[in-house]
């Protein structure tokens, strides 16, 4: 699954673009008119995305951090 999509399906991604350091994410409008993130080509399971974004509800960040 594209690691993006995690927080997209989650319902958590706000549209920040922050995911967009993944040279393979570029943003869409979604059905809402938002802007939405995709990826350009299969995930590849890259976490540059998921690391970016500060709203990925499947984070774990390190106790105390």
């Amino acid at each position: 699954m594209n690691n993006s999509r995690r927080t997209v399906d989650a319902g958590a991604c706000i549209g920040g673009s922050a995911c967009a350091v993944c040279e393979h994410i570029t943003f869409v409008k979604n059905q809402y008119g938002f802007d939405s993130p995709m990826a350009d080509e299969p995930c590849h399971q890259y976490t540059q995305c998921v690391q970016a974004c500060i709203y990925d509800p499947y984070r774990e960040d390190e106790p105390g951090g």
